[in-house]
């Protein structure tokens, strides 16, 4: 028996849902709930992506400088682009990562919310699958000829049919499970059942029809807004900021993929959707106003001290030397031996003098050995392809 992605990562999220569903004893307010513990649980996390934003936009005028400056020369531009980081502490990849972890939770909540008897009524596979088997023949047998939708969330067709015809399951011997499936409370406002797709063309347009479009394009409008607002108040940040022309398009297609995903799944996955992206729109409001470009300005300089005081590389100067270490492994072990001995001096700021003792190296002289590590890297680089050699310092 094979375990699907969405089974491993939706275990532990049904069984949050479930302690919700205890509380709530509704679907709705336990979708309500469970995104705000989510968001509180990543809240540190979109604290150092609002801190990492803030940085990179009083950081961009430094990168533009450095482009104009090395315009044709990429591989320069690249090796000072990295040192400019390491200098400066910032991590250009920190605001992607709540991005990165939200998804595979919203992978779970597909599973939670396909699987309600599952994770909400707990009940085991056994009992499921022979519930299964009546649902599909009650279904043939009111015309239904098109099964996929079924087989892949069938525990949501259960539901429905033990809602309307309960007695039709007294053979599975098993009137407590009959008694809490008809119980599930998964309606919206009590009148939207949350299992439902949504559609432009239902059956009979009423309350419940229009809610249920209503959804999608609510979850697509409040990501708009949040866009918006977003690019308005980086805009002010940095207004000399180049137009990324691309990245702009990305962020207002997200808009538009969420409203194709809730028109496409159960209404459930649209609100969670709807939920999260409102919660989200709220906290960037609030750490906007607290993460402005000066109070950042302090944040990064403490940063700094605190590294300095630990003589301790942050990320990016770690990543600089493990990319040198590999650039001279690749051209033979006397460099690599080279670069990793020189990589010790730069991370430990340290040398020795000719009794041995410890002392410190001046800024300078620091920047001599990263000029020579990049320099001998390159060099050997360049004899490895048979290309010639320039030295940038000596033109």
């Amino acid at each position: 028996m094979t375990i699907k992605m969405s089974e491993i990562i939706g275990y532990p999220l049904g069984w949050v849902m479930w302690l919700m569903y205890q509380i709530t004893d509704n679907y709705a307010w336990s979708i309500v709930i469970f995104t705000l513990i989510i968001k509180i649980l990543l809240f540190p996390l979109s604290v150092k992506q609002q801190k990492s934003s803030a940085a990179m936009a009083a950081f961009q005028p430094k990168l533009e400088k450095l482009k104009k400056q090395y315009a044709n020369n990429q591989q320069k531009l690249q090796e000072e682009q990295m040192k400019l980081y390491s200098e400066e502490g910032i991590n250009p990849m920190a605001s992607c990562l709540p991005l990165f972890i939200q998804l595979p939770i919203l992978y779970g909540v597909f599973d939670v919310v396909y699987r309600p008897i599952t994770h909400i009524v707990r009940a085991g596979k056994d009992v499921i699958e022979s519930a299964k088997v009546i649902a599909k023949g009650l279904m043939e047998a009111a015309g239904v000829t098109d099964f996929a939708n079924f087989n892949q969330r069938p525990e949501i067709y259960i539901v429905k049919e033990v809602q309307k015809n309960p007695d039709a399951f007294a053979s599975l011997n098993n009137p407590e499970f009959v008694e809490e499936v008809s119980n599930f409370n998964n309606k919206l406002f009590g009148i939207v059942d949350l299992g439902d797709i949504p559609t432009l063309k239902p059956e009979v347009w009423n309350t419940a029809a229009i809610i249920l479009i209503l959804i999608p394009v609510m979850s697509g409008l409040i990501q708009m807004i949040m866009t918006i607002y977003s690019q308005v108040r980086s805009k002010k940040l940095n207004p000399d900021a180049p137009s990324m022309a691309g990245m702009n398009i990305m962020l207002y297609i997200m808009p538009i993929f969420s409203v194709w995903i809730a028109f496409s799944f159960p209404a459930g996955i649209g609100f969670y959707w709807t939920m999260s992206s409102l919660f989200s729109f709220v906290q960037s409001i609030i750490l906007y106003n607290i993460y402005t470009p000066e109070y950042v300005a302090k944040l990064v300089e403490k940063d700094k001290e605190k590294r300095k005081k630990k003589n301790r590389p942050n990320m990016m100067e770690r990543y600089q030397q493990m990319m040198e270490e590999q650039m001279a492994q690749q051209n033979g072990g006397k460099g690599a031996a080279s670069a990793s001995n020189n990589n010790k001096k730069i991370a430990t700021a340290k040398s020795t003098d000719d009794e041995g003792s410890e002392v410190k190296i001046s800024r300078s002289k620091q920047k001599e050995y990263e000029k020579m590590i990049i320099r001998e890297a390159r060099r050997r680089q360049a004899e490895k392809y048979g290309e010639e050699f320039i030295d940038d310092d000596e033109e």
